[in-house]
């Protein structure tokens, strides 16, 4: 009788563990199979193709890209003539010939299935110029995706700078991210005001901009192969238009043929190298619409 006390026991935790295992962030050992099988195929590509830079699972391979990516150049808004001083170019101070640097940055986040990757990429750029400046914060992404009125949201955006210059950043304890287009709150105080902005449309530029001001908000097109990325340089090109919005923090020189940015992303510490990738100069768009903001 004990023992098959003892063979229930053990049948039924088996089962426990294969339900749980079932609602992982994979969706079901059938969802494991096809990407094994999709990762297997990648690699063969990429050694075909000459690339070294690696593929593997990640926690935002549970969601599919549209809703990882949904930056969306369509939507950029007109200049706003209430605004005037959002408009200033500040030229970046050309780097000093240095083969690599990385600027101050704040912790990665993570955007969930929320396609906000926009307000992400606008609170980094705006939280580096703070900490380059000896501010640590933590600015309210969600705040950007409620409270805009662009009609931007999980469904996509632009580069928010313009509601840091008027009327200012939000913290994210005032407006903690929910992943979700909630209403507005609008009861948070504005902690932090930019006093302009610039943009950096090329490597000298950006490089220049990520020294003077510590990061540039960009664009890059995001496939299957970005998605997967686990590590080394991402050397990947596509002539698709770009998707996703990021943050550029630093570069070296001495990677791939010509060099690399060091890239911030909005996926979590799971992807890529600790949520970080470096990307080589140019690959897959990166750098478009290069921004910084000033304080």
């Amino acid at each position: 009788m004990k023992k098959l006390l003892f063979v229930l026991l053990v049948f039924s935790l088996v089962l426990g563990l294969q339900a749980h295992a079932a609602d992982d962030e994979f969706g079901s050992f059938a969802k494991r199979d096809e990407l094994r099988l999709k990762l297997a195929t990648m690699r063969a590509e990429l050694k075909a193709q000459g690339h070294d830079f690696a593929v593997d699972f990640n926690p935002a391979m549970q969601y599919t890209i549209e809703q990882l990516c949904n930056f969306k150049p369509g939507l950029r808004p007109v200049m706003k003539e209430e605004q005037p001083i959002s408009r200033i170019k500040v030229k970046p101070t050309p780097p000093p010939g240095d083969e690599s640097y990385i600027a101050d940055y704040t912790s990665v986040r993570n955007q969930g299935s929320c396609g906000s990757c926009w307000a992400f990429s606008t609170a980094g750029v705006f939280e580096s110029v703070l900490l380059k400046n000896g501010i640590t914060a933590d600015l309210s992404e969600q705040w950007l995706v409620s409270c805009n009125t662009d009609g931007w949201g999980c469904n996509g955006g632009w580069f928010a700078n313009d509601y840091y210059i008027n009327p200012g950043a939000v913290v994210e304890k005032c407006f903690r991210y929910k992943a979700s287009d909630l209403p507005c709150k609008d009861t948070c105080p504005y902690e932090y005001i930019a006093t302009g902005q610039g943009s950096a449309s090329n490597v000298a530029a950006i490089k220049g901009a990520i020294q003077d001001w510590g990061g540039v908000s960009c664009a890059v097109t995001v496939t299957s192969y970005f998605q997967a990325y686990s590590g080394g340089t991402f050397t990947y090109d596509t002539n698709l238009q770009v998707n996703h919005a990021v943050l550029l923090v630093g570069w070296d020189d001495s990677l791939g043929s010509a060099g690399a940015w060091r890239m911030k992303n909005s996926w979590g510490t799971g992807w890529g190298e600790g949520g970080m990738m470096w990307i080589a100069y140019g690959a897959s768009n990166i750098g478009y619409g290069g921004n910084y903001l000033k304080y």
